[in-house]
């Protein structure tokens, strides 16, 4: 294998938790208690498609610019004070990394986001980029999503692994040709069983993957 993409959020570092209740308690202010079903439809959109969806699908009067305001500022401040990485984030980077792999991030969060918990982490030393459903003009539900970056990185989507904690990307990340890989998060419980199941490997912690 050449290259290996890893998800951001409930992958490398610990947000699952803080981006679904920043979600409910931000449609909390507007009455409105957000079902489970539309919390996970949202785990492979960015952010222009959860607000654009949650809009829609909740009837609500603010603009589009409105909620992407008062929502920024929130996902901004979790990001910066609440979010933390996994046990072993770092060390798993490094060894790929030291193996000559490419290594990449790709998310459905904003790179304005993204790059806030990179850069305090220095996660940066050990990737060699961070591609996102904004920089790559498709969303992780869509297959481009992961051909466009094996391509980008020259490689064949067959030599390229996935590490995902979404049942949705893994899906799609096999159905481009990616070798995917699930990973445990403990906000995605649920969902675990489907990810084994699914999948040909599947992984508890970070710091397995040395022993695929």
């Amino acid at each position: 294998m050449k290259a290996i993409i890893f998800d951001l959020d409930g992958t490398l570092v610990d947000s699952m938790k803080y981006w679904r209740s920043v979600s409910r308690n931000f449609m909390k202010t507007k009455g409105i208690d957000i079902e489970d079903a539309v919390q996970h439809k949202m785990t492979t959109m960015n952010l222009d498609a959860s607000l654009k969806y949650l809009k829609d699908y909740y009837k609500l009067e603010e603009s589009f610019e409105e909620l992407m305001r008062d929502f920024s500022r929130t996902v901004e401040d979790f990001y910066r004070n609440k979010v933390e990485t996994k046990e072993g984030c770092l060390e798993i980077l490094k060894y790929f990394k030291d193996k000559g792999m490419k290594v990449v991030i790709g998310t459905s969060t904003a790179a304005h986001f993204a790059n806030i918990v990179i850069e305090k982490y220095r996660i940066d030393k050990f990737i060699d980029g961070l591609y996102t459903a904004d920089s790559v003009g498709h969303l992780k539900a869509e297959e481009k999503f992961y051909t466009s970056i094996a391509e980008e990185l020259g490689e064949r989507p067959e030599d390229v692994f996935l590490v995902d904690d979404s049942y949705l990307a893994l899906r799609t990340g096999k159905r481009a040709g990616l070798k995917t890989i699930g990973i445990y998060d403990e906000n995605s419980k649920d969902t675990w069983s489907t990810i084994v199941s699914e999948n040909k490997n599947s992984v508890k912690r970070l710091l397995e993957l040395k022993n695929l």
